[in-house]
């Protein structure tokens, strides 16, 4: 009954949008990086946004703890805010393989999977914005729907590179250097779905 009388936490909202925020600024950079092997200050400011990201998720966690009412379910709040971070993880632990392995030059499909990490990113931004109003389900589901088909088109793009790098690399050092990168690169378009299925689930909870 008392559950009935205490004000929600919206403060959770705010704590995800500037996830999301810090998300696209990190997929943004990525992508820069991508077209400028040898600069290494993407590859630092990747870091610092990774870090700030785990700030805001420390802070997150230490107000689920404090709160005792939530927007919604405590466990998906969990479930988004450690999805949300995880994809910062990935894209930063993605960006030090590049001054690690000194990668002089890289395939155009790594470019445009770098290229679609960053729509996916910019995708789960545009749901969390909308997320503090079931009223904009439709428009939400709409964006999870499109992380869905950027994951897709990452596949064939994957599949793709995956494929002339068996063809044509003959450097086997080269060869497992770029294997590896696509795979993480992927990784952040599969957990930025595992994202868009979070908030899929909340919808049809909530809505």
């Amino acid at each position: 009954m008392l559950k009935r009388f205490l004000p929600k936490q919206d403060r959770f909202f705010y704590f995800f949008q500037q996830m999301a925020d810090i998300l696209v600024a990190a997929s943004t950079e990525f992508h820069r990086l991508l077209h400028h092997l040898n600069e290494q200050e993407h590859v630092d400011r990747i870091a610092i946004y990774e870090a700030q990201g785990d700030k805001i998720a420390h802070e997150t966690f230490e107000l689920l703890h404090k709160t005792f009412i939530t927007p919604f379910d405590r466990h998906d709040i969990h479930h988004l805010t450690s999805h949300l971070d995880d994809v910062l993880d990935l894209i930063n632990r993605c960006a030090q393989r590049f001054p690690y392995y000194q990668l002089q030059i890289v395939p155009n499909e790594m470019i445009q999977l770098a290229e679609i990490s960053k729509q996916s990113c910019v995708l789960v931004k545009q749901a969390i914005d909308q997320l503090h109003s079931l009223k904009k389900a439709q428009e939400i589901f709409q964006c999870c729907e499109a992380i869905d088909h950027q994951e897709s088109l990452a596949h064939q793009c994957v599949m793709t590179g995956e494929k002339k790098l068996f063809a044509e690399e003959t450097d086997f050092k080269h060869f497992f250097k770029l294997k590896e990168i696509y795979a993480q690169t992927k990784s952040v378009i599969n957990h930025c779905q595992d994202v868009g299925n979070i908030i899929k689930g909340i919808l049809l909870e909530y809505s």
